[in-house]
C-alpha cells in the first residue's frame, strides 16, 4: 500500500530500532564529565507576576564545549585572586542588600564551610517606608527592579 513502510524480509540480517534521545540527560552527563560548560544570561522583562508580585526574569542558556585550546573557560586572574573555595567558578556574593521584589535580604558568608547565604531583613514595603532610606535611593531601587538585570539568580 502507498505510504506504508515495507515489512522486513524474513531472510534479512538487519534490524531497526527507534530510539528517543533524552537530550537533558546527555547534556548533564557531558557537564559532569567536564566536556561542556553551561552559561546563562538573565533579562528583567519589566513586568511583575500577579501571583507572586515579583519581577519576571527570563533566562537564555548557552552550552559551550570546554577545550584547552580556548581560554574562555579559564581565567588566570580568577585562578590566582579568588579565595572562595575549591572551584574557581564559585564566587562570594558582594556584601550588601538584595531583594526579590517582596523581601529584602542581606548577603552573608559562612567562613566555616565557604558558603554564601542571605538573611531576611524586612519586607520591601517596610524597607521603602523606612526613614533610613532617602527618596533618591528609593527611586533607584524601584527603577532597578523594573529594568535592570538581576545580580543574583537562584535556580531550583
Amino acid at each position: 500500500s502507498p505510504g506504508m513502510p515495507e515489512k522486513k524480509p524474513t531472510t534479512a540480517k538487519w534490524s531497526v530500532r527507534l530510539v528517543h534521545v533524552n537530550q537533558d540527560a546527555i547534556i548533564k552527563d557531558l557537564y559532569n564529565q567536564g566536556k561542556i560548560d553551561i552559561f546563562a544570561k538573565y533579562k528583567n522583562t519589566g513586568k511583575i507576576d500577579e501571583e507572586t508580585k515579583a519581577p519576571v526574569v527570563t533566562s537564555k542558556y548557552e552550552v559551550r564545549e570546554r577545550s584547552w585550546k580556548t581560554l574562555w573557560n579559564f581565567s588566570p586572574k580568577h585562578f590566582f585572586t579568588d579565595s572562595s573555595g575549591a572551584y574557581w567558578r564559585e564566587r562570594r556574593l558582594r556584601p550588601g542588600i538584595y531583594t526579590d521584589g517582596l523581601t529584602v535580604y542581606e548577603a552573608s558568608y559562612r567562613y566555616r564551610d565557604g558558603r554564601n547565604g542571605m538573611h531576611r531583613v524586612s519586607s520591601l514595603q517596610q524597607f521603602l517606608a523606612s526613614k533610613s532610606v532617602d527618596a533618591k535611593q528609593k527611586e533607584r531601587i524601584m527603577t532597578r527592579l523594573k529594568e535592570a538585570e538581576p545580580d543574583v539568580v537562584l535556580e531550583l
